[in-house]
C-alpha cells in the first residue's frame, strides 16, 4: 500500500472527523461538523495522506495550518490514522510543509495533549517566549 501526498486535495468533513477519532483528537470539535467545516474552509495550508490499495484510497493523514508564505506559519492540527501511526506520515507532512514554503517562514504549533512530547525528536524547538488566548468553547 502506497502513501500519497497532496496539498490541492481537500477531504470531506466526514473524511476528516473519522480521521481525528482514529487518531485520538478528542479535543478537537468532531461532534460540531459544522465547526470542523469552517475549521478547514479557513486554512490556507492543508496537505494530506492518502493510502492507496488497488482502487480504494483511504485519508490516513492530515495537517492544517496557515502561513503569509513570506515570514510566519502555524500549524494548527496534526492527525495521523490511529493504525498507520509511528510509520513516518506525520514526519512527512510537517517536512511537505516546510520544504514547499521554504527557509524564509517560520513555523510554530500548539500540540494536542496526546502528542506533546512528538515534535521534540523531529527537530522542532519548544518555545519558552510565547503566550496565548485560549477559546472559551
Amino acid at each position: 500500500m502506497a502513501i500519497e501526498y497532496r496539498n490541492d486535495q481537500r477531504p470531506s468533513i466526514a473524511e476528516i472527523i473519522r480521521l481525528y477519532e482514529s487518531a485520538g483528537l478528542f479535543d478537537a470539535p468532531v461532534k460540531d461538523e459544522d465547526r470542523m467545516r469552517r475549521m478547514f474552509e479557513s486554512s490556507n495550508v492543508v496537505w494530506t495522506a492518502w493510502e492507496r490499495d488497488g482502487s480504494d484510497v483511504r485519508l490516513v493523514g492530515i495537517l492544517r495550518g496557515w502561513t503569509d508564505g513570506a515570514y510566519d506559519g502555524y500549524v494548527g492540527d496534526l492527525a495521523v490514522d490511529g493504525g498507520r501511526q509511528k510509520q513516518g506520515i506525520g514526519r512527512e507532512l510537517l517536512a511537505r510543509v516546510i520544504a514547499h514554503y521554504g527557509q524564509e517562514v517560520q513555523w510554530v504549533l500548539r500540540a494536542s495533549p496526546v502528542a506533546a512530547s512528538y515534535y521534540q525528536h523531529l527537530g522542532w524547538q519548544k518555545v519558552e517566549n510565547g503566550w496565548s488566548w485560549l477559546r472559551k468553547a
